[in-house]
């Protein structure tokens, strides 16, 4: 079952995961109201592409230029009260390679847009959108396809080299995990009234985010020609997630009831249809109706 939503704000709308989100939901959705915050301003082409992408939909596209770390700033307070749906992908670092002040910034900001959006009077639904990093002490550990579900404890950050250096994701993981937490107690204080969905995302690099710039570095941040190939990057290529994939899964968190679901938050896994994974896409599937289309390991051309 899908819910009608209106109106939809979306954090780091400048930024990778943001920006595709919103292209996606202005051409392929039914919301008339989207809020566009970043801490950066706009500029006339990213304005003018969005609105190109509602085609002759009638749409109204708010940009907010805000600082999240801000509990006082009410440019991004304000416009949360506008959207029935907030989706938080904002980070001061989005890459594993974090410093513990970027993930200090990050956390800051998850724990900001949570708690408003279970104050707000009209938002009835908050997605972050988290990380398998907060899983990435099961890299290495053998486990076999669809074992690696999100009721099991956390292995928060990932240790790999990249074929250049050793990287440890921690500080980065520490920062969505203690968002996952903070969603999962929002969701039972609040009851009915917001509902929370935290999506541990894969792998879905800047641009075209083709199958064959996927590497053992693990971030978009090093050189692909660096990397050896190895487990490693099995680890991250069954990890991916396709364009086409990833604005399902949003769309379908955005649109989803909460009816089946075991409590008012839920995490789940979001990830394409990768063969062999260790990822669980069960939960996904049941409680947000999510139908993955791509596959790493497939010839065929992913949208």
């Amino acid at each position: 079952m899908s819910r009608k939503v209106n109106s939809v704000a979306v954090t780091g709308a400048l930024g990778n995961l943001g920006n595709k989100l919103l292209l996606h939901l202005a051409a392929n959705s039914q919301v008339k109201h989207l809020i566009a915050l970043d801490k950066k301003p706009a500029d006339k082409t990213h304005q003018s592409v969005l609105l190109d992408c509602a085609g002759k939909r009638e749409i109204d596209v708010e940009w907010v230029e805000c600082e999240l770390e801000d509990w006082e700033d009410l440019r991004w307070r304000s416009a949360f009260d506008r959207a029935e749906v907030v989706v938080h992908f904002a980070a001061q670092n989005p890459y594993p390679d974090a410093s513990w002040l970027d993930a200090d910034n990050s956390l800051i900001m998850n724990l900001n847009t949570a708690h408003a959006a279970e104050e707000s009077v009209l938002t009835n639904r908050y997605i972050f959108a988290t990380s398998n990093h907060v899983m990435g002490q099961y890299k290495g550990d053998g486990m076999t396809p669809g074992s690696l579900g999100p009721d099991l404890n956390p292995g928060v950050g990932t240790l790999w080299h990249s074929g250049d250096k050793q990287i440890d994701s921690t500080r980065y993981a520490a920062a969505k995990w203690a968002g996952e937490r903070l969603c999962n107690f929002l969701g039972k204080r609040a009851a009915n009234s917001t509902s929370f969905v935290s999506i541990r995302i894969g792998w879905c690099q800047p641009g075209a985010n083709e199958r064959s710039t996927l590497s053992a570095s693990g971030t978009p941040t090093l050189k692909q020609d660096l990397a050896a190939a190895n487990d490693t990057e099995l680890w991250f290529k069954q990890m991916w997630l396709s364009n086409r994939d990833f604005c399902h899964l949003f769309q379908r968190a955005i649109e989803a009831e909460c009816n089946n679901w075991p409590y008012n938050s839920i995490i789940v896994n979001g990830m394409s249809d990768n063969t062999g994974m260790a990822w669980d896409l069960e939960p996904t599937r049941k409680y947000l109706n999510y139908q993955p289309m791509d596959n790493v390991f497939s010839n065929a051309k992913s949208a």
